[in-house]
């Protein structure tokens, strides 16, 4: 009888003992996945998750009453910077690894967490509106085409997201603010045509080119509120000022943050605009 106890203690406790391994393993992995510049990775910055994704950790976010920034920090570390529809968001690991990484690694994970709220805390629309006659029909077209090469003035890779409407027309769709902010920038670009560069309250860039025309005689300063119309929509840039026709109508949707070491890092828009696409407004034009 001692010997059977004996084994089944012995049985217990290297259970235990695998648990309790595959426990630090864990946490072990997590706070590799942390770095001190996560928040200036590649990885950071293409933002690969889906919208799915991210209406769970919506939805985590407001019943656990969690900045959207503290979600998004937790699930991405992770899952390796990398979230599809066939990963695990359950609220009790999402909790875990922010009690454990707020514990290790306070400083990388307040950043982390931080450049996520300066993306998300303040968008609110779409950044084009549709017509209202139009009903519930789909009316723009995106995909992702971040990191994408351009060669117009160089090399270069393309760090916005270019949004199409059913009809090809210039001056047609207004461009709607997604966020309050203040104009930074206004004016002729080469690249850009005539473009608007609004800078968020928690100090996101938001930046639309190609415009046909502007609304109104906006001035760097300005006030702008979230839903407000910039412009309609165009095809200026790719050459001297006016210059219009070099390529489909179309808004070029950038998003750039500043981080400890980067004055502006552009991050992917198309994840924004996945969220935002709900929240269209509609006018009558």
């Amino acid at each position: 009888m001692r010997h059977f106890l004996c084994k089944i203690l012995l049985l217990l406790f290297l259970a235990f003992f695998q648990c309790r391994m595959s426990a630090d393993l864990m946490e072990g992995s997590l706070l590799l996945g942390l770095k001190d510049d996560s928040e200036e990775s590649v990885s950071f910055c293409d933002m690969n998750i889906d919208l799915t994704s991210l209406e769970t950790l919506q939805s985590y976010s407001y019943e656990s009453n969690r900045s959207f920034g503290d979600c998004m920090a937790a699930a991405m570390v992770l899952h390796r910077f990398h979230i599809s529809q066939n990963s695990n968001l359950k609220s009790e690991n999402l909790s875990h690894t922010i009690t454990l990484l707020k514990e290790k690694k306070p400083a990388a994970y307040q950043r982390l967490s931080e450049a996520y709220d300066t993306i998300f805390a303040d968008i609110r629309y779409f950044p084009l509106a549709k017509q209202k006659q139009a009903g519930h029909s789909r009316q723009f077209f995106f995909e992702n085409s971040y990191g994408d090469m351009r060669s117009y003035g160089g090399n270069r890779i393309h760090e916005g997201t270019d949004i199409f409407g059913i009809h090809t027309a210039p001056g047609i769709y207004p461009i709607i603010s997604v966020s309050d902010g203040i104009i930074e920038n206004i004016g002729w670009l080469p690249l850009g045509g005539y473009r608007i560069g609004i800078r968020s309250p928690h100090g996101c860039y938001f930046y639309y080119a190609h415009l046909a025309s502007y609304e109104q005689n906006f001035k760097e300063g300005d006030m702008v509120r979230a839903g407000e119309i910039l412009g309609l929509m165009g095809d200026t840039g790719y050459g001297d000022e006016g210059m219009r026709g070099r390529f489909p109508t179309h808004l070029h949707f950038g998003i750039y943050i500043s981080t400890r070491n980067v004055d502006e890092l552009a991050i992917n828009s198309y994840p924004v605009l996945l969220l935002l696409e709900k929240h269209t407004k509609e006018y009558q034009y």
